[in-house]
């Protein structure tokens, strides 16, 4: 079901733990053969106004078969009449996103770049994205590889290791002219790592903390390929302030790409659109040629499409001169940043916070029926407000998804425990 959708009113809450619950008993652990529920890998089922999370223990599993289990019970649970939206926490021993990263202090921007697979072009678009941003000779950009699997960036810009520490023990980026970059391939030296729960965690959140990334315009985060335990990680603990989505055209890949889209929106990264790669080629007697069934991505997704890039050499060219593809990208990019922008919270919004949920509902709902028509209502709370947005559409008197009924509605997470609303009448 999609974010914004309203689940009707006629379809009871009560019980639906337990009716989740039921119907989670149909996926099967992969290492044990029984149900995710007898097995002891779900370790938690909870709800709150239709939003169910579920708590799975991932440890053991290599991260393909993490991403499998993980689709396989958000889809189960979505399957569930009275679920609007499902959110699967993976657990591992001694690690998880409990506590958000505060960004560099020099860094302003940081853009993340996800695939919901690999083999779509999302390292070239994000190295080529950075480059294009550096070409600004007012701004210093960095790019920072957190693809532990394929860390690929290294050999794009033609880089290599090892990486040297300075006086306070940071690690200093490498040099990619107009760009700085931190990868685990310039630590590795190409060595084969396995990084398996805690320690791809720590991989991730230590060498961006742990860089001396200095004062910086925007840094560009390669994120690894897919929806499982590691991009969870990064969406929940780096402070991202917008995200690219690299796709084919082809509609499987469009397919998958919504859903890395609603892991994205359901950890309150803003999306900032699609890169479409691979869109078609020009052979040599002037004809275009499709690659892939085309697929209007822009609807699919409910995204804009940054960019089109076709199938050619200069695309993958990284020498003196940036394509002007990417120079495209770079600005559609920097548009979308100024669009999305970050919520300020003004000292008057409603601060629920740690309140009993039927005072959340009550309080809400009265203070934004108090707001004039064009007044902004600000709202504070602990977990995704997107369902009690829905109360306020009823409040007073209007229909549809909040981001139909109201002139202005957003929803940002600001940290783990930290979302904010808001809501123009």
């Amino acid at each position: 079901m999609a974010k914004h959708d309203i689940v009707p009113d006629d379809v009871p809450t009560d019980g639906l733990a337990e009716r989740v619950r039921d119907g989670l008993r149909a996926v099967e652990d992969p290492d044990l053969g029984s149900d995710v529920l007898e097995s002891g890998l779900v370790t938690d089922v909870s709800v709150d106004e239709r939003v169910v999370r579920i708590g799975a223990d991932l440890t053991g599993l290599d991260d393909p078969t993490a991403e499998d289990v993980t689709e396989a019970l958000r889809r189960r649970a979505l399957s569930t009449p009275g679920v609007e939206r499902a959110t699967i926490e993976g657990e591992t021993p001694d690690a998880g996103a409990d506590d958000a990263i505060d960004g560099p202090a020099g860094v302003d921007t940081v853009i993340a770049v996800a695939s919901a697979k690999g083999g779509v072009g999302k390292t070239t678009v994000s190295t080529q994205l950075a480059r294009a941003l550096a070409a600004d000779p007012d701004r210093d950009v960095g790019i920072f590889d957190a693809d532990l699997y394929g860390p690929n960036v290294p050999e794009l810009l033609d880089l290599e290791g090892p990486v040297s520490a300075n006086a306070a023990g940071d690690a200093e980026p490498i040099d990619a002219g107009d760009l700085t970059a931190m990868s685990v391939g310039l630590i590795a030296n190409d060595e084969p790592l396995a990084w398996r729960g805690a320690m791809a965690h720590e991989a991730v959140s230590e060498l961006f903390e742990d860089t001396a990334w200095g004062d910086l315009d925007t840094l560009v985060v390669d994120l690894p390929p897919g929806t499982g335990d590691i991009v969870l990680t990064a969406l929940q603990s780096l402070p991202i302030d917008g995200a690219v989505l690299v796709s084919t055209p082809h509609p499987t890949s469009v397919g998958d790409t919504s859903r890395s889209a609603t892991l994205f929106e359901e950890n309150g990264v803003p999306l900032l659109g699609t890169v479409v790669n691979m869109r078609g080629f020009t052979c040599d007697c002037g004809r275009e040629h499709d690659l892939f069934p085309d697929t209007d991505v822009e609807a699919a997704l409910d995204q804009p499409v940054l960019c089109d890039l076709p199938f050619d050499e200069r695309v993958r060219d990284f020498g003196d001169d940036v394509p002007p593809e990417a120079l495209e990208l770079a600005d559609a990019v920097r548009e979308r940043l100024a669009a999305v922008g970050d919520l300020s919270v003004p000292d008057h919004a409603l601060d629920l916070r740690g309140l009993p949920k039927p005072i959340r509902h009550e309080q809400a709902t009265a203070e934004f029926r108090a707001t004039e028509p064009g007044e902004t209502f600000y709202l504070l709370n602990d977990h995704d407000p997107s369902p009690l947005a829905a109360e306020l559409v009823g409040a007073v008197g209007r229909e549809g998804p909040p981001g139909d009924a109201f002139e202005e509605y957003a929803v940002r997470r600001r940290a783990p425990d930290e979302w904010v609303l808001a809501v123009t009448r």
